[in-house]
Formats: C-alpha cells, sequence, structure tokens
C-alpha cells in the first residue's frame, strides 16, 4: 500500500465490480494546479467546435421525433439516464473536453427515449452501463482539484460523444422502421460500447490513468473515535464463517435467486429464507455472507445459535453496528455521531440501540449501493420474552432499515417472526426445503464428504458405491443437517470402520423409521444404538450437556461433575452410582452429534434438533433425558463446587480501600483464582434450580445450607466477575422457587438475601471485599443474613450504637432512566412493565425488576407528560399532554394508535372507561372530554367542569366518573353523564376510587393532608402526616391500603378503611407526584421531581420503619458575609441569623414570610433582608431593627435580588416574570418584563450596577437595563438549562452555571462564549460565587462539591471542597478571601491554606436548634479530615475508600472534630466509632490503616 501525499483529498467511491458484487474503494487524490488547468483547457477548445456541430445535427433530428406521439416505456432506460444527466450537469461546466457537449446530447437522447414506445433490451443495458460509470464520477466532489484524471475525462468523454452519435441516429427512425429494416440490430456495436464504459469504469477504479493509492481500510484519524467504537460491545462468533459455505456447484439456484435480489435496486428491502429445521439455511446464509463480503457488499451479518452461545439478542445491535462502522467510513461517522449524541447508548436495552445505531445511521449515511445485513437463524434468538421484544424492535425498525439497505433474514416459519416482518417479505418466503430442489445438493455434498473415505482408509477404493450414495441420499429426505450428521458418524465414528458405520444408518428397522417423528430421529437412534452405552453416564454428561447454562468444555465439565476420580464410584445425589473418569470418551464417541474441537474447548450439540429429540421421551426413546432431573444433578454439582471452593478474598486483593477497578491486575487474578467451572456454578446454581420440581426434597436444604453459609463468598465473586446485576434475579427465583414448593424457611432466607443484595448492590459493584465490611457493618441486626455471618470473622465486628430497627429498610429499587422532572407512572395490568413519564421527551416502559428498558421509549409529542393510563389489557398507552394533546400507543408495536387527540389547553389527567372503549380527559379549559378510542373522536359533547379539573379517574365498577379540582371534586354518572350530588368541598389535588368502587381518596393542595371519603354516606376522615400539598393518592387491589405522596417528599402508607397511618417512606429528595400499585398489590411504584421511579417492596415496607416522619433540621435559604468586617448573616425560614467570629448566633426577627434575599450594603454597616411582602434593613453593628419597606404586587414573587447602591429590587413573579421595585417605597418601577419563554431560574446584578442578567427553563440568558429591567441586545442562548449566574470582573464577564454542572463565562459586550469548564462535580449548579480580588471563582453543585476555578483561564485550582451532607445550596466568601461559607443543612466555614487548599473550620446553626448536639463536643480534628461522597462512600484526604454507607444513613452529623461518626437521614441514629472501626479494618484485611488520634 503506498502513503497518500500530504496535500491529498479523501475520497469514497462506491463501485460495481461485476453483476453479483459491489464494492467500495477509498482514493486519495492529488491537487490541480491552476496552469495545468489553463493548458487543459486551450487544448479543448477545437474538439468542442466540432462536439457543437453533432450537438446541432442530433437537435434537429430529435426534434421531427418529438412531434411523434409520445408514450411511456422505456422505463429504465429512462431511470438509468436519469442518473445520467442528473449528475453530469454539475459536472459539464468542468473544463474538460467534450463534457458538456456529451451532456446536451444525453439530455437530447433521454427526450427522444422518453418519447418512444417500445425498449429495446439491448440499449437499456448499454444506458445502465453508462450509468454507473457516471454515478461513480458523481461521487467525486471538488473537481477543480483533480490533477491527473484528465485522460480518463477525456476517454469518458470520446466514447460518452460517440454513444450519443449512436443514439442521435438511432432517434432517426421510428419503431417500426427499425422493425422493419432491422437497420440497428447492432449487438456487436452496442456490445462495443458497454465493453468501453466498462474499461473506463475499471481503469478509474484500479488507477491506471491516475495516480491512486485504494485501500480497504485507514487508519482512524480521531483517537476518540476508536474510543467511542470500542463501547459497542462485539459478540463473539457472531459474523459468517467461511468454514460453513455450501460445497461448490450446491445451492446454486438459491444462492442466484438471493444475490440476484441484492442486485434488484426494486424489490423488497428484506428477504426471507425460510424451511424446517436442517434444510441448510444457516448454509446458504453463510455462503451468502462470504459471497457478498467478497464483493464489498455485505455491512454486516449476525448468526443466532443456541449450539454457540448466540441465543442472546443483547449485542446484537452493538455487533451490527461495529461491523458496519468498519464497513464504510460514512456509516462510521453517522454511527459516531449517534454515540456523541446518547454516549450511554452502548449501555442500553437492544430494543433502544437498533434505531440511532443502524436504521438512522444507515438513512443518514445516503450510500449510493445499500449495504447487505444477513440475520440467520432468527428463531433461535433467546426466550419466548426476550424474542418478543427482539420482533417488536425488528417490526418498527425493519421497514426504515430496509429504505436504505437489504436485510436478509433466515429462520422457521413461525407465527411471531411472520408478524415482524414486512408484509411484502412474508407473502411468498423462499423456501429452503422444497426436496425437489435440495436433493441433489444433498447428493453432491454427501459424495463430497465420503470422498475423504480413501485417504484415511486406502483399502476403501471405489467406496461407497453409487447406490450406497443413494440410499444415503433418500434416507436424509433432503435435510442437510441430516448428510452432515450420518457422514460425520461414517468417517468419525467410534469403530473406525466406515462400511460398518454406513450399514449401521441404512439398515435401520423400517419399522422404527416409520415411528420416527422425521429421518433425523432415524438416524440419531441409529447412531447411539451402535454400541452398548452406560445409561446413568450417559443421562449425567449428556443430560448435563444440554442443560448447561453456557457450553463448557470437557475439561471443564469433568470438574464440575466431578468425573475425576479413578479409585472409586461417583454416587449421585439421587443415589445413582457411576464409575465414570472423564466425560471426554463419551463426547467422542458422540462426536456426529456433539461438536467439541478439543478438552479446552466448549462442547456443543451439533443442531438444534439434537435438543428438541433427547428430550422428547416418544422420540428418544431409551435415550430420554428428563430435563428435570438433569437440572436437579446439575445444582447439586454446583452447590459442591461452590462449597469446595468458594472463600473469603479468593483473589488475594487485602486491601479494600481500592475499588475492584483500581486493582491494575484484577482480570488476571480472576482468571487464576476463579476457574471456570466455579464461574459457572456461581452463575447458574439458581437457574438450574428454578428447573428442578418440588418432589426434591433435599434441593431446599441445600440452597438453604449455601445461603446461611456461603452468601457472601457467592456475592464477592459475582462482584469480581461482574455480575454483581444477575444477584437480585437470582435471589428472585429461588424464592419463587421456594414459594412454590412450600419451603418456607428457605423463602424466608432468600428474601432476606435479596434485600441485602439490592440494599448493598452499588457498593458490591465496585468493591468485592466491602461486602464483608460495609455491608456487615450496616446489616440489619434482625436479620437472617447478620444472625447467619456475625460471627463468621475471627475479629468481632466494631458495635454500632442504634436502635433495633433503624437499620432495617424496605426493599427498594430506583429507575433512573429519565433526565427530566417525572410526573406518571403506572404499572401494566400483567403487573411486568411499568410506564413512566414527565418533563422529557420519552415515555419509558420498563421491567420494574430488572430496572431494564423493554422496548424503544414512545416519543413525538409536545410538552410535558402529565398523566398516563394503560388499557385494561396493557395493548394501548395513553397520555396527556402540556402540548395541548391526548396521545395514544399502541404497546406491542410502539407505534401510534391514530392521530392524537387535540384539545385547546394543557391536558392534566386520562383515563379509560367502558373497558376501554372510552377515554375520558381533563384538560384547562375546565372541560372534561369523552373521547371514543376506535375512532379517535369525541363521543359525546364535553362536560363542563365548575372549575379546572386536575385529574380524572373512574370507579372500577365503571359507573362514575370523578374529577377533581382546586375547588371541588365532581362526580358523574357514567351511564347518564349526570351530575352525582353536590360536589365534595373544598378543592382538591389528586384522586382515587377504593377497588369495590365504595371510598374516595382526595388529596388536598392547602391543607396539606389526605380526605378518605365513603361514598354511600358521604362521611370523610382527615388523614394529616404531610407537611406540604398531597400530589398523588392511590388504593391498593384489595383496598386495605392507601398510598399518598407529597411535595414534601415523601410516600405514606395509611389503613385503607380506616385511615389510620401505617408508615412513612423517605427516599426521593422533591415532589412525589405519582404513586401506583402493581396489580398484585405486592409493589408500589413512585414517580418524583427527582427524576427516578422507585418500586417498593410493599410486604418489606409494612414490617420496617415508623408510622412518624422524624424532625426535619429546618433548611437555610440565604448566606451573606459583610464586604468589611467577619460578620456572617443566614436565613432560616422566616427568621434571619447574625453572628461574627467567636460569638453568638442572633436571631432577627421581623418577617413573616420566607426570607428570599439577604445582603449587606457596601459599607458592610446595614443588612437588608427581603421576603416577597416586605424588605427589612438591619444595623448589622448593633444587631438592631432599622427601616422597613413593604413590597407592593410581590406576592407570588419566587426570586430576589438587590441592586449594589441598593435602590432596585429585582422580582421574579411565577412564572417568567420580571418587576423592578424601588426599595424606598416598595412601588413597581416600569413595566413588568416577560421576554422569557420559560420559568426563570435565577437573577443577578453586576458588581457595578451596569447589568442585571435573568436565565430560564427556554435555554436563554437575557442581559437588562439595571433600573428598568428591559431588556437590552442579543439574547445568550445555552445548550444546557442555566440554573445560577454571577458577573465576574467588574461586570465585564458573566458567569452561568447549568443543570449539568458546567461553568460557562460570557462576554457582556459580546455575548460570546470565553470558555467552559465541566468536570469535578455532578448534577444541577446551586450557587457561583466571585471572589472579592476577581482571581477566582467558586461554585457548589448537586455533588455535594465546591470547585474553585482561575477566573482568567477556567483551570481548576486545588482539591475539590467536599462538604458533609450532601447539597450545598449557597456560598458566600469574606471579604478578605479567606473564608468559604457553605450553606448545607448547617453552616460550614472552610478556611483557606495556602494558595490551593481549604481546611474545615467550623460548623455554625442556631444552639437551640442544634438537638443532635446536646451531649456531644468537639474532641479534636479526626472526622473532620474525611470526604463524604454522594455515592456513599467516606474516604480519607488521602482518597482511600474506608466505608460505604447506604442511602437511608448518608448524613455526617457535626461534630466533624470528633472520631465518632453519627449517621442518619433524618437524625443521627447509628454511631460508629471510627477509631475502633479502623482498628478492626486493620485486623481483617491485613492492611494497615493509621489511627489518626
Amino acid at each position: 500500500m503506498q502513503i497518500p501525499p500530504a496535500d491529498s483529498k479523501y475520497l469514497i467511491l462506491d463501485v460495481k465490480r461485476s453483476s453479483k458484487s459491489h464494492g467500495s474503494v477509498h482514493i486519495y487524490v492529488s491537487i490541480v494546479r491552476d496552469d495545468e488547468q489553463k493548458s487543459a483547457n486551450k487544448k479543448a477548445d477545437s474538439k468542442v467546435d466540432a462536439m457543437k456541430e453533432a450537438v446541432q445535427r442530433a437537435q434537429t433530428k430529435i426534434g421531427k421525433l418529438a412531434e411523434s406521439p409520445s408514450y411511456d416505456r422505456f422505463k429504465e432506460v429512462l431511470t438509468g439516464l436519469d442518473i445520467v444527466i442528473k449528475f453530469t450537469e454539475p459536472l459539464s461546466e468542468f473544463p474538460v473536453p467534450g463534457l458538456k457537449t456529451a451532456h446536451e446530447l444525453l439530455s437530447k437522447a433521454y427526450e427522444v427515449f422518453n418519447s418512444q414506445k417500445e425498449r429495446d433490451e439491448n440499449v437499456e443495458n448499454l444506458a445502465v452501463e453508462m450509468a454507473q460509470l457516471w454515478t461513480i464520477l458523481s461521487e467525486i466532489q471538488n473537481l477543480e482539484m483533480i490533477k491527473s484524471m484528465k485522460e480518463v475525462f477525456d476517454a469518458v468523454a470520446e466514447v460518452t460523444e460517440e454513444c450519443a452519435g449512436f443514439l442521435d441516429k438511432y432517434a432517426e427512425n421510428n419503431f417500426a422502421q427499425r422493425l422493419v429494416k432491422g437497420y440497428f440490430v447492432l449487438d456487436g456495436k452496442i456490445s462495443s460500447f458497454r465493453d468501453s464504459f466498462s474499461d473506463l469504469k475499471e481503469r478509474l477504479v484500479r488507477g491506471t490513468s491516475i495516480q491512486t493509492w485504494v485501500t480497504v481500510e485507514r487508519e482512524f484519524r480521531n483517537v476518540n473515535a476508536k474510543l467511542d467504537l470500542q463501547t459497542l460491545v462485539e459478540a463473539d462468533g457472531a459474523s459468517f464463517d467461511k468454514a460453513r459455505i455450501c460445497l461448490p456447484n450446491t445451492r446454486e439456484r438459491d444462492l442466484e435467486r438471493i444475490l440476484t435480489w441484492v442486485d434488484n435496486k426494486s424489490a423488497c428491502g428484506v428477504y426471507w429464507l425460510t424451511g424446517v429445521a436442517g434444510c441448510g439455511k444457516s448454509t446458504i446464509a453463510h455462503t451468502v455472507a462470504e459471497r457478498l463480503d467478497e464483493g464489498h457488499r455485505l455491512g454486516a451479518s449476525f448468526f443466532f445459535s443456541r449450539t454457540h452461545d448466540l441465543d442472546d439478542p443483547h449485542l446484537f445491535c452493538t455487533t451490527i453496528a461495529r461491523q458496519l462502522a468498519r464497513y464504510n467510513p460514512m456509516l462510521r461517522q453517522a454511527i459516531l455521531e449517534a454515540i456523541t449524541k446518547d454516549p450511554g447508548i452502548a449501555k442500553k436495552p437492544f430494543t433502544s440501540q437498533m434505531g440511532p445505531l443502524i436504521s438512522e445511521a444507515i438513512l443518514k449515511a445516503r450510500l449510493s449501493l445499500p449495504p447487505v445485513i444477513v440475520i440467520d437463524s432468527l428463531d433461535e434468538s433467546g426466550s419466548p420474552e426476550i424474542r418478543g421484544r427482539l420482533m417488536t424492535m425488528l417490526r418498527l425498525e425493519l421497514p426504515k432499515l430496509a429504505a436504505r439497505a437489504k436485510i436478509f433474514i433466515t429462520s422457521r416459519d413461525e407465527p411471531d417472526i411472520r408478524g415482524a416482518l414486512p408484509a411484502l417479505a412474508t407473502r411468498q418466503p423462499h423456501r429452503a426445503d422444497l426436496k425437489g430442489e435440495t436433493r441433489a445438493d444433498v447428493r453432491r455434498f454427501i459424495q463430497s464428504q465420503l470422498s475423504e473415505v480413501v485417504l484415511r482408509f486406502p483399502y476403501l477404493q471405489d467406496w461407497p458405491s453409487t447406490k450406497d450414495i443413494n440410499k444415503l441420499t433418500y434416507y436424509a429426505d433432503g435435510l442437510f443437517v441430516w448428510a452432515s450428521v450420518a457422514c460425520d458418524f461414517i468417517l468419525n465414528g467410534p469403530d473406525q470402520d466406515p462400511v460398518a458405520q454406513l450399514e449401521t444408518i441404512v439398515s435401520a428397522d423400517p419399522a422404527e423409521r416409520a415411528k420416527a417423528e422425521s429421518s433425523l430421529d432415524a438416524l440419531y437412534l441409529a447412531i447411539l444404538r451402535r454400541r452398548p452405552i452406560d445409561r446413568d453416564a450417559f443421562r449425567y454428561v449428556i443430560g448435563s450437556i444440554l442443560t448447561l447454562g453456557e457450553p463448557l468444555s470437557p475439561r471443564d465439565l469433568d470438574k464440575l461433575l466431578e468425573l475425576n476420580n479413578v479409585t472409586t464410584y461417583l454416587t449421585l445425589v439421587d443415589g445413582t452410582k457411576l464409575h465414570l473418569t472423564s466425560c471426554q470418551g463419551l463426547v467422542a464417541s458422540l462426536a456426529s452429534i456433539l461438536r467439541s474441537d478439543g478438552p479446552d474447548r466448549p462442547t456443543r450439540i451439533v443442531h438444534a434438533s439434537v435438543f428438541d429429540f433427547f428430550v422428547s421421551r416418544e422420540r428418544s426413546q431409551e435415550f430420554y433425558i428428563d430435563p428435570q432431573l438433569a437440572h436437579f444433578l446439575l445444582f447439586d454439582r454446583c452447590m459442591t463446587r461452590m462449597r469446595d471452593l468458594l472463600q473469603h478474598d479468593i483473589c488475594d486483593l487485602q486491601d479494600p480501600s481500592k475499588l475492584n477497578s483500581d486493582i491494575p491486575d484484577i482480570d488476571a487474578r480472576v482468571a487464576r483464582s476463579i476457574p471456570t467451572d466455579l464461574r459457572y456454578a456461581c452463575r447458574f446454581w439458581a437457574s438450574h434450580l428454578s428447573q428442578v420440581g418440588s418432589t426434591q426434597t433435599s434441593v431446599g436444604s441445600s440452597a438453604r445450607e449455601f445461603l446461611s453459609q456461603h452468601l457472601l463468598h457467592w456475592l464477592e465473586v459475582m462482584s469480581l466477575l461482574r455480575r454483581t446485576r444477575e444477584v437480585g434475579p437470582m435471589l428472585r427465583a429461588v424464592e419463587t422457587w421456594s414459594k412454590v414448593s412450600n419451603l418456607d424457611e428457605l423463602s424466608a432466607f432468600a428474601s432476606d438475601c435479596l434485600h441485602f443484595s439490592r440494599e448493598f448492590s452499588p457498593m458490591m459493584e465496585a468493591s468485592a471485599l466491602h461486602i464483608y465490611i460495609s455491608a456487615m457493618l450496616f446489616c440489619p441486626r434482625n436479620s437472617r443474613v447478620f444472625k447467619a455471618y456475625r460471627n463468621s470473622s475471627p475479629i468481632q465486628l466494631p458495635a454500632i450504637s442504634c436502635a433495633d430497627d433503624v437499620l432495617t429498610t424496605p426493599i427498594c429499587s430506583v429507575y433512573q432512566g429519565h433526565s427530566e422532572v417525572i410526573y406518571a407512572a403506572a404499572f401494566f395490568p400483567s403487573g411486568d412493565k411499568v410506564v413512566s413519564g414527565g418533563a422529557g421527551r420519552t415515555i419509558q416502559i420498563w421491567d420494574p425488576t430488572s430496572g431494564s428498558l423493554v422496548q424503544d421509549p414512545l416519543q413525538g409529542y409536545r410538552g410535558s407528560v402529565l398523566s398516563l393510563a394503560v388499557s385494561s389489557d396493557g395493548g394501548l398507552v395513553a397520555a396527556a399532554t402540556a402540548g395541548g394533546m391526548v396521545h395514544l400507543w399502541n404497546t406491542s408495536t410502539g407505534k401510534r394508535a391514530g392521530e392524537p387527540l387535540h384539545v385547546t389547553q394543557r391536558v392534566t389527567g386520562v383515563v379509560f372507561l367502558a373497558q376501554d372503549a372510552l377515554l375520558a380527559s381533563s384538560s384547562a379549559d375546565g372541560l372534561i372530554r369523552i373521547w371514543d378510542v376506535q375512532k379517535g373522536a369525541l363521543a359525546r359533547a364535553p362536560l363542563a367542569a365548575r372549575s379546572t379539573p386536575l385529574h380524572v379517574a373512574v370507579s372500577p365498577d365503571g359507573k362514575v366518573l370523578a374529577a377533581v379540582s382546586r375547588d371541588s371534586a365532581e362526580l358523574w354518572d357514567v351511564a347518564t353523564w349526570e351530575s352525582k350530588g353536590d360536589p365534595l368541598q373544598p378543592g382538591d389535588s389528586a384522586v382515587a376510587f377504593s377497588p369495590d368502587s365504595q371510598r374516595l381518596a382526595l388529596g388536598r393542595y392547602t391543607e396539606h393532608c389526605a380526605f378518605l371519603w365513603d361514598l354511600p354516606t358521604r362521611q370523610y376522615k382527615r388523614l394529616d402526616g404531610h407537611t406540604k400539598t398531597v400530589s398523588t393518592v392511590a388504593f391498593s387491589p384489595d383496598g386495605k391500603l392507601l398510598a399518598s405522596g407529597s411535595s414534601d417528599a415523601m410516600v405514606r402508607l395509611w389503613d385503607g378503611i380506616t385511615g389510620e397511618p401505617l408508615h412513612v417512606l423517605r427516599g426521593h429528595s422533591y415532589t412525589v407526584w405519582s404513586v401506583a400499585f402493581s396489580p398484585d398489590g405486592a409493589q408500589l411504584a413512585t414517580a418524583s421531581a427527582d427524576k427516578t421511579v422507585r418500586v417498593w417492596d410493599v410486604e418489606s415496607l409494612l414490617v420496617s420503619g415508623s408510622t412518624e416522619a422524624r424532625t426535619d433540621i429546618a433548611s437555610i435559604d440565604c448566606v451573606a458575609c459583610s464586604p468589611t468586617s467577619k460578620h456572617l448573616a443566614f436565613t432560616i425560614g422566616n427568621i434571619v441569623y447574625i453572628t461574627s467570629a467567636n460569638s453568638s448566633i442572633t436571631p432577627l426577627r421581623r418577617h413573616t414570610e420566607e426570607v428570599k434575599y439577604l445582603g449587606f450594603s457596601p459599607d458592610g454597616s446595614r443588612l437588608a433582608s427581603a421576603s416577597k411582602d416586605l424588605l427589612q434593613w438591619w444595623n448589622a453593628k448593633t444587631i438592631s431593627t432599622l427601616d422597613s419597606v413593604s413590597l407592593v404586587g410581590s406576592e407570588k414573587a419566587r426570586l430576589i435580588e438587590m441592586s449594589p447602591d441598593s435602590s432596585r429590587l429585582a422580582l421574579i413573579l411565577d412564572p417568567q416574570t420580571v418587576v423592578m421595585c424601588s426599595t424606598t417605597n416598595g412601588e413597581p418601577v416600569g413595566e413588568p418584563r416577560t421576554e422569557h419563554e420559560g420559568w426563570i431560574r435565577s437573577v443577578t446584578f453586576s458588581p457595578d450596577g451596569s447589568w442585571l442578567a435573568t436565565s430560564a427553563d427556554d435555554y436563554t440568558i437575557r442581559l437588562r437595563d439595571p433600573a428598568s429591567g428591559a431588556e437590552v441586545g442579543d439574547s445568550i442562548h445555552t445548550p444546557v438549562r442555566v440554573s445560577a449566574l454571577v458577573f465576574a470582573q467588574s461586570g465585564s464577564r458573566l458567569v452561568s452555571g447549568s443543570l449539568d454542572a458546567t461553568i460557562r463565562v460570557w462576554s457582556t459586550s459580546s455575548r460570546e462564549l470565553l470558555w467552559q469548564y465541566s468536570g469535578d462535580a455532578a448534577g444541577k449548579i446551586y450557587k457561583i460565587v466571585s471572589t472579592p480580588d476577581n482571581r477566582q471563582l467558586i461554585y457548589a453543585a448537586a455533588s455535594g462539591a465546591a470547585v474553585v476555578l482561575d477566573a482568567s483561564s477556567g483551570t481548576r485550582v486545588g482539591k475539590a471542597i467536599r462538604c458533609f451532607n450532601g447539597v450545598i445550596r449557597s456560598l458566600a466568601i469574606s471579604h478578605d478571601s479567606t473564608d468559604l461559607v457553605a450553606a448545607t443543612d448547617t453552616i460550614q466555614i472552610w478556611t483557606k491554606k495556602g494558595d490551593d487548599a481549604w481546611a474545615f473550620r467550623q460548623e455554625l446553626y442556631p444552639t437551640s436548634e442544634m438537638f443532635w448536639r446536646k451531649d456531644e463536643q468537639p474532641s479534636g480534628p479526626f472526622l473532620a479530615s474525611f470526604h463524604e461522597h454522594p455515592d456513599g462512600w467516606l474516604t480519607c484526604s488521602e482518597g482511600h475508600r474506608l466505608l460505604w454507607l447506604p442511602e437511608h444513613l448518608r448524613r455526617v452529623w457535626s461534630p466533624f472534630q470528633t472520631s465518632r461518626l453519627r449517621l442518619g437521614q433524618d437524625t443521627p441514629t447509628v454511631t460508629l466509632d471510627l477509631h475502633d472501626y479502623l482498628v478492626w479494618l486493620s485486623g481483617i484485611t491485613r492492611a494497615s490503616y493509621e489511627v489518626d488520634e
């Protein structure tokens, strides 16, 4: 390969290399110099003049022909010439001799052909050749830069001109004249033109007249692109195999038909090859793929196989995408763009990958020759559930993909596959099992295979005979798999006697053959009966091979099955005794039906039909394998291997302060210490257990013993194998099996283990050793797991101080697939899926057990999803959106069910009724609309509510419709649509019927409570407990429980009949917008503004925790530092607190509403505080009251900011209004400003008072006049919504902080982005401050980190400051830049140490409110040297991970200058002495930890 010159351009040409294969080549072309171009132009002049005369002659003749009657034949010719004309038009101006003339002649020829009535096939072929050549030339861009292509262009022009002249003469005669005279029956002339065009095309590709450098694959220029593609995991062995192609001269008719389809542009984009098992579909597919690959037309291939560990589609899309990326650079770029757009796409469910990575990438690339994708054995693509998801995905994506690609699919003819393919592909599928067509090929195959006999057995000359071949062909009955197995047995049978082994096959009892279900059964039986077999050993070994979760090599299988004892019998758990030292002999003797490439390679059955044969008693007869027994024996062997080999720190990691990923040789350690058979046992023991019948009584006791002795060891190995996500489903399977088997003790223990694994799953994924440390330390003391393992360590666990039930938490899994607020969630009637939606742009349907998407998100709507409903059969999902529409989707296809239902204003609620025939919606225009689902239109006139309805619900008996608003709850009779009595007063914000339709639960907006109404008596009970609006309510299916969610971020459970409080659920951090019980009542889903959906185990809820919410610490809203002294002020609710160094904290009480602004005057003498109704001035020195100013028209103020000169207040009123207010009289100044189109999130003045800036959810920052609030100049458009603003450099720069934790610095004059910084923090940025000297910026994000940046360069200064207790909601810097004040739940002060370090100094909070520090005094700097991370890790200053904290304990309580670690989400409920803990940690890990006193 030659290296291209530095000044070359990179081109891509799609080239047809032969009639059946196409290719893509990459060409580097040098630059053309101007002087060379001018010379070429001069030489062209004379030739151009001659060409003009030819054009004029052609025009005259063509003009006469154009007057004759026109007709519409020559369609294919016209298509070809249309391509030529379209692409030559821009080329015709290029100064190469003859190009423009050729283009004009061709244009006229096109017009002639358009008026002809009959098509001439030879001329058609000529046009096609011309079109192919010009298609190649059309791919070349920037023709002025081409240097040495002149010769080729001259030749092309010459031949095209001559051909145009030929067509000119051809047009002189009409059809009748040509037919009679035979004047143009000039096959030789036409053939000559075609050969010339073909030769020119080859010269262009091969570079005979230009200097080209052709390469099949060039290196990526961008290393990041390589890394991005590497995130797409490619399945091993999924692509085609050259060793498995058809024999020469076999299946030629099938192959020709398929390859003709490949080249037929008008054919359906999907081709389906089907047939019975063993008819050779896969062999044809391998051959097709191999031939397409040779011609550079194979885009990608995926060969599913139950026998090759390729029966799972989870890597299907990523594998196809990786291959497509290698196939073509334009495809590679499109796939890279998809990864850049969604960096986490490689981790998403495969159902969410095919669209972006494959369909959309191919559509975007727009290749002139469509790539071909080969998908083989689609019927072997996984379990029914997973295969169903794959079929749904294909049903949606294949029509899009087929527009720009060819998809070749093979499978058995099964209903779900037929339903997933386009109708055109299934109308007349290509069958590969037509015996009349396959029998001759089967005979050739047998002849070819048995031709080896004479080479291996020289004495067998002229054997087998023609009669033998014919007999084998007859018995094969058109099945290639039969022929393959039979030939393999003849050649490699255990007797090494081909004659005898052939006789075994052909001499089978005709009666047995008649009884056999197929010729395959008879063949398998003949092979198995060839010699005596130890039936018990056979069932043990073959049964294991058939039922293994994944194939093992013979050596590994020997270890798993304990086939290594040469002196004693092996006694199986069912009492069977075996004397078998290895499975290798049995595997070798059955080589014709088992495939093994050696003792260290996996052993597999040769074909899926082998499994079907053995597990059918009728078909396999005395060789029947009982699957349940095989699973039972494998389960027992898994238990034995794990009991024998599992141990603490199996890989000798020793140091628990390092995560698994921090250990450089972790993979080598795992390979060395965890043998393959043990890995298998750890991954599949539960799967085998779940397949065992309940009559096997020893299974339960064995599983119970394992969990009580080796649970931690097993979890350690699963962590090291990166398989922790498999733990939950495995334990759930054990729990389910034990319940069915009435094994209560095992069921309870498995449930406890499941709870343990879920509680500590995030830690287990990261650290194997902390399973023994953090997990055991915080394991509930009353749990079965703790009781079983508390004495497992030789050194006793360090004591923790807590109440008995504090560590007990409900089982909960968290779904984090949304990126925005979630307003609605609902279970499907089957209970196996949850649908959720909100402010994001997708509605997601996911599995509540695994947390994985089960299909592509539903999308294509405007506005937030405010309500969701699922039809009673789960077939439809309805969504009410803020965009003023109701959308319906068919859940099986993921496609829309009809057009959106239009409503004039935002739709607030939606519910199905009348057995899903009708749909009710509530909207902001005050109307309840009843829709006919089938017609997609209103079923009746809308119902007029008394005020704006927020939610609707229908009673389970379908008789009553309820709608709630802020004023009332109204009821309608569904049969008559008459109102049912007076509205229930007053207004409400949530509604739900009990299952018996007799009770109605309402959530209250202003009173922060719920009401439980008895509808027959119209009596109610008030349910108090929430502290903010109750936004959602739901009954359990049996009506015994009522759940309510609130803006206080809590979920409460009540007795659904009496209204008694039962439980409080904490975990969400923001408003809970939706609660929903699963159909069986076992789970509760809660959706929140914190962008998560939590799925709670209801049974565990009722036995854990408290009925009362624990005391909250009032949050600190504002903080300010004096610009001239050490005075510090902060607010809690409506109280202002002021303090200074070493002085007490003084409360200042004047406000009745929450304080929203706090700031010192420029000279530090005064302090201003503002609530939405009052501006209050304080004397900062004497701490006394000064002036009070009542604010006018500010009742809806959300944000308040004061100008530097204290003359103006900027008020942000809900949702997007800016009002300027005088600080002198509190009156508004000027007009309200409403330029923003979304909610305003931040407001700030510049230090010099020259600017006011606001940011909003419309992705803009607007700079304003500080006096009037009017916008000045252009808006700044931001890629992510801005959550915080501050001016820097005296107002010349504006700093924004976004929801993605990115800092961006803008020029206030030019509005240009100067620099941006992201890293060190995650989530929303709450506050940014600029140091008084303008040298540094400090920002705080939701992750709990404060980061210092150099204000000029945007580089980080020092380490991130990680304060205790999570989110830093406000920041302030002292006037001398030495103290940083961070407001979490308390005030934490950090002092600067040197240029780039900060050290914790003290915590401030009103002493009277610090209930957690009554008896605790600081004793030293110990705890202050530790850092608390959002993911739960507690690290020392060097970064070593010492302890992982469960979610409900992730709050470290002060004092921080002590060795006592006090933890608890709401109060310090757990206390651990870190001194004792580190001593214990050193003892059990053999690692040395220094204990700082």
